[in-house]
């Protein structure tokens, strides 16, 4: 019974530019298909791993029977050569399709704004005011 291929990526740090053909030989001994291999970079390490300060970073995408991808960690999981590495399933864009979209209509066009008041009050009108206010306040009290 032949099952569907899943499409995967493997991040890895090798301690010399070799890891990338180590990785690549256990791929090609659980049959899967390279889709795309990036350049290696060489990084400096936040903490030693393995007594390495600076090691190699890789990234190999491949597509591969999920059965075989506990065969390919197992193989890796012992080699020497290779610091430390991950296996993920990259993530799918999601195309979403985009339609055009009408004029928006808000409760703000219906709503009659209230006339502004003026700009400039005089200070007569202020005080005027400010002796309703405070005349009716004494009242109440």
């Amino acid at each position: 019974m032949q099952t569907e291929k899943n499409k995967y990526e493997i991040s890895f740090l090798a301690p010399t530019e070799e890891g990338a053909g180590i990785v690549l030989k256990h791929l090609n001994q659980v049959d899967a298909e390279i889709n795309d291999e990036q350049q290696l970079e060489q990084i400096s390490l936040a903490y030693p791993i393995k007594k390495h300060n600076s090691a190699y970073l890789g990234c190999i995408h491949f597509t591969l029977d999920p059965e075989e991808v506990t065969v390919l960690r197992d193989t890796l999981k012992f080699e020497e050569n290779i610091l430390r590495y991950t296996i993920v399933t990259p993530p799918f864009i999601k195309v979403e399709e985009t339609q055009p979209r009408g004029p928006r209509t808000t409760q703000e066009s219906v709503i009659e704004r209230a006339p502004s008041a003026p700009e400039t009050v005089s200070n007569k009108d202020l005080e005027a005011r400010l002796e309703e206010i405070t005349g009716s306040l004494e009242k109440e009290a």
